[in-house]
């Protein structure tokens, strides 16, 4: 008897379209529908993410480490950390309700180390119920629009290039670990917010140590 595996024309379209390469570098690249590469994206390696958690934790802004330990360790996007709210966090299960996404509302799971952090801050707020990263100065927004110059001065302090390394880097990084740690996609969209599985398939690429580890398991007993 002959089995068939069937993939739809969609999920089929969104892996040959948008993979990226999975390295011991960095830096991975978007491969493009006619086969040549797209500009490269950043990540960070491991000593390079602890840079920049060391100089946020050194700089003025006494903000700036929470937000790149919601970078590192949630794998949001910048526009949902800083308008994330406490009493939109479940501390006992570790989830944030997100209200507005690219890909609708949804529960967005953080780790431990990111729901100690937050319940510290609230502890230190007079407004236990209110923003995470309230607004500074007069803005239409009661919240920060967002942290680009805070995340600026780490990346230089951190000994990295601002050009290169922005606060969507993080993200990229946080799903890439992921990936590469052998985490299947499903559960990977459910962190990440993808509207489809087909977005997360492009970190997603034939090569890379992961894939190596995977195959691993076919070898004979």
């Amino acid at each position: 008897m002959h089995w068939r595996i069937w993939a739809s024309s969609s999920f089929l379209r969104h892996y040959d379209e948008a993979q990226i390469l999975l390295t011991s570098q960095p830096q991975i690249c978007a491969i493009g529908a006619d086969g040549g590469q797209r500009k490269p994206i950043s990540i960070l390696g491991e000593e390079d993410a602890k840079a920049l958690q060391t100089a946020a934790r050194v700089d003025h802004d006494q903000r700036l480490h929470l937000f790149v330990a919601f970078g590192l360790n949630a794998a949001m996007r910048h526009s949902e950390i800083v308008a994330v709210r406490y009493d939109q966090i479940d501390f006992e299960n570790r989830r944030i309700f997100i209200p507005r996404a690219k890909a609708g509302e949804r529960e967005q799971p953080i780790t431990a180390s990111l729901a100690n952090m937050l319940r510290v801050q609230r502890e230190s707020e007079s407004d236990k119920t209110g923003w995470v990263f309230p607004a500074v100065r007069p803005s239409k927004l009661p919240h920060r629009p967002d942290m680009e110059q805070g995340f600026k001065r780490a990346v230089v302090r951190a000994g990295l290039d601002p050009a290169r390394i922005t606060p969507h880097v993080m993200r990229h990084t946080a799903i890439t670990r992921l990936v590469k740690a052998g985490v299947d996609l499903p559960t990977i969209q459910r962190i990440s917010g993808h509207k489809t599985l087909g977005m997360v398939l492009r970190y997603t690429h034939i090569h890379g140590s992961h894939i190596d580890r995977a195959v691993a398991h076919l070898e004979p007993c």
